[in-house]
This record gives structure tokens, C-alpha cells and sequence, in this order.
């Protein structure tokens, strides 16, 4: 009797390749995927083809957050009882999204959104004063307070830094405002800023 045996050989894989052409590969403005179909597969692959990314692979800088940073203009002031500090020097600042009123030191935010919000102030203690606060205010009210004390015998000068989160709407002002009387600030760029980083949108409530 004749006998036959058969081997059974399983469906070679097809592949799919897709050559990126010179043009593209200079703008790099789209990304192509190389995608695997296999015989008898029982599902489908996605082939994502075509989509977008920014020059580089990375975010466009619409997509970066927005900063303003201020610092002191290097030279010593004295404050009076309540006095909001105004002696800026803008290092950078995202003019879509912050404005700076240079007469009252107070800076605007023209954005809804959530901010991060930090200052330091080197103060000098004079008029046997043995501490020093200040806050950073929010249309004039309170919302971070920062506090120092001098040790006895200690140098008489001390910076006190302070930040915070906050969700803020379009033209709210930020502003940082000594807290007690006859306090100098040394406003040196090293020592004294005031700044704020816009995160992103607020979230949904």
C-alpha cells in the first residue's frame, strides 16, 4: 500500500514597509508607522500612517508653560507699613500672559488658569525689629505669608522665600506686600524675585 505523508507549513507573514523619502525626512513633520499583518490572525493591527507631530518629535512652544520671572534692581529700600514692593527688573516674561504695571509692582495675569507662585525678599532688621514678614497677595488679599526671625547675635539680614498653587482668572494682579514698619529690603537680584509659572488650565469643576 502507498503511503503519503504531507508537511504542513504555516502562512509566512507579510510585511508592509513604507520608505520615508527625502523631503520628509527633512521637515520631519510626519512620523510613518511600519505595521505587521499575519496571516490568520484573528484580529487587526492599526497601521497608524501620517500623524502629526511637531518638528523634533517634541511639544512646539505654544505648548510649553508660560513664566515670569522678576528680580530686584540691586540696590536697598526702605519700606513703610503695608508697602508693596515695586523695584523690578523683568528677566523673562510671556507678554500673552502676564503684564507687569511697573508703578504699582503689581503683575497681571491675562489667562485663566493654574499658577505656581513663588517669592523670596532679603530683608534687614533695623529699629530693634527681630522679625519680618511679608505676603504675596491676590487682588490685594492674602494668600502666602512668609515669616523670619534674627538670632541674637547673628548677622541682621535674612531671606525668606514662600510659594504655592493657585487657580487664578483672566486680569486677577499678584503682588508681594511687606507686613510691618520700617523694614529695608535689599533688592538684589540674587536675593529678592517674585514670579509665577502658569501650569495649565484650570481644572473642571
Amino acid at each position: 500500500m502507498f503511503q503519503a505523508s504531507f508537511l504542513y507549513m504555516p502562512p509566512k507573514p507579510t510585511f508592509f514597509h513604507i520608505e520615508l523619502g527625502p523631503s520628509s525626512v527633512k521637515n520631519k513633520k510626519k512620523v510613518f508607522s511600519t505595521g505587521m499583518l499575519r496571516a490568520g490572525q484573528g484580529r487587526e493591527r492599526e497601521l497608524q500612517l501620517g500623524s502629526e507631530l511637531p518638528s523634533g518629535g517634541v511639544p512646539g512652544p505654544g505648548d510649553a508653560p508660560a513664566v515670569v520671572h522678576l528680580q530686584g534692581q540691586g540696590s536697598a529700600i526702605q519700606v513703610k507699613n503695608g508697602g508693596v514692593l515695586n523695584d523690578w527688573s523683568r528677566i523673562t516674561m510671556n507678554p500673552k500672559v502676564f503684564k507687569l504695571h511697573a508703578r504699582s509692582g503689581e503683575l497681571e495675569v491675562l489667562v485663566d488658569g493654574t499658577y505656581f507662585i513663588y517669592s523670596q525678599v532679603e530683608v534687614y532688621y533695623i529699629n530693634f525689629t527681630d522679625f519680618a514678614s511679608y505676603e504675596v497677595v491676590v487682588d490685594e488679599k492674602p494668600f502666602l505669608q512668609c515669616t523670619r526671625s534674627i538670632e541674637t547675635g547673628k548677622t541682621n539680614f535674612n531671606t525668606c522665600y514662600t510659594a504655592g498653587v493657585c487657580l487664578l482668572k483672566a486680569r486677577q494682579k499678584i503682588a508681594v506686600k511687606m507686613v510691618h514698619a520700617d523694614i529695608s529690603i535689599n533688592m538684589s537680584k540674587h536675593t529678592t524675585f517674585f514670579g509665577a509659572i502658569r501650569l495649565g488650565d484650570a481644572p473642571a469643576s
